[in-house]
């Protein structure tokens, strides 16, 4: 158990955040991103703050708190995108069974589908599939977070297969 209090935590905040965050941004590459895995370590260090064992520093506990929190993100996101990509595959086949006139029906329903997206998400849709662009060059011409960019095109998706499958 370890004792810290409000001005203990800010003070050690104070002292490493900014050494976390490149901990973090060496693991996701993304500055956005590893400062929120670093504010969330943070958090769960107060909330944990009674049940907490640490056998080595505090300092050591952190940044091995923020590795392991980063590695954790990186297999979520890389699982999201798996799931993704193995939707759209599945949507591929679909349209590749189909005749000629239920392809341009679905492909029809796809675009219907696409501009009834909410306007920021549908011009992020389009931003990463149409013009091809990476989520940080998106982010970087619309003034926005990566991660906010995952999160408008994770809710894409889901709308469109809502529109698309009728889950």
């Amino acid at each position: 158990m370890i004792i810290l209090d409000k001005k203990s935590l800010e003070i050690l905040f104070n002292e490493n955040y900014e050494i976390l965050c490149n901990v973090a941004n060496t693991f996701v590459n993304d500055t956005d991103f590893a400062e929120d895995i670093v504010q969330e370590v943070f958090v769960n260090l107060w909330h944990n703050k009674e049940k907490l064992l640490i056998n080595s520093s505090l300092k050591n506990y952190l940044f091995s708190a923020v590795r392991n929190k980063s590695i954790e993100k990186l297999r979520r996101k890389k699982l999201e995108d798996k799931y993704i990509k193995s939707e759209l595959e599945k949507a591929d086949s679909h349209i590749d069974e189909a005749d000629e006139s239920e392809k341009n029906e679905k492909i029809a329903k796809m675009i219907t589908a696409v501009e009834n997206l909410p306007e920021k998400c549908k011009m992020i849709f389009k931003m990463a599939k149409m013009d091809g662009m990476t989520y940080k060059e998106i982010a970087d011409e619309l003034d926005l977070s990566v991660k906010t960019i995952e999160s408008q095109m994770r809710r894409a998706f889901i709308l469109l297969k809502e529109a698309l499958v009728g889950e």
